[in-house]
């Protein structure tokens, strides 16, 4: 191995290393109450050293964030099957429950989410990141979209905006999701996370129907 190729590979040693204690401390103390020291102590580099590769504490952010969205988008295209001849209803229903399983897998990446939801993120991070994780996201919503649009194109779903409707399922998702992250609301909702879930999802869908 060349010195080049050793450097290289020890960089992204570190980078990773960094983005593994990143995401401890935003689990442990919470995104907002977290500091670039703390990230920097539990690296176990110096504060410049962090610095050098992640420009800011919303930087990191955007960087685990990517990850969980790649990762949701698996779970999402294979629930989606472009390549079964599943009809409209079935691709939402699967997608739904696709993207429920997921963040119940990995529920730290439902917490970065929503941190990183605020404008905060958007104005902390440089415009190619930005993008990058705007981009990554609506890979996920596109799905949606194209199965709004196939139903519409069978003639089931009546609806004008698909990518509207789109939007208003997936605030669905996030609404149930964060409602029922807390015990409190649970206790005075009454019912499972998975029942809200479906019964959410199943008003949606009705909603979308067209006319007999």
């Amino acid at each position: 191995m060349t010195t080049r190729a050793r450097r290289e590979r020890e960089k992204e040693e570190r980078r990773h290393s960094i983005l593994q204690a990143a995401r401890e401390v935003f689990l442990e103390k919470g995104f907002f109450r977290a500091t670039m020291d703390d990230v920097a102590e539990r690296a176990e580099v110096s504060k410049g050293t962090l610095y050098l590769y992640f420009e800011s504490k919303e930087t990191l952010l955007a960087h685990l964030l990517l990850e969980g969205l790649d990762a949701l988008f698996s779970y999402l295209e294979e629930a989606f099957a472009p390549d079964r001849p599943l009809t409209a209803e079935e691709r939402l229903r699967r997608i739904g429950w696709a993207y429920l399983r997921f963040f119940q897998d990995e529920p730290h990446y439902f917490r970065f989410l929503m941190a990183a939801n605020g404008e905060r993120f958007r104005d902390a991070v440089t415009p190619e990141m930005y993008q990058e994780v705007l981009q990554a996201s609506m890979e996920g919503l596109n799905l949606v979209i194209r199965a709004i649009e196939q139903g519409v194109q069978e003639g089931v779903f009546h609806c004008r905006d698909p990518r509207q409707a789109a939007a208003i399922l997936w605030a669905l998702f996030n609404g149930v999701l964060e409602l029922m992250n807390h015990p409190l609301r649970r206790d005075m909702i009454g019912v499972s996370t998975e029942t809200l879930y479906q019964t959410a999802l199943e008003a949606f869908i009705r909603g979308l129907r067209a006319p007999a």
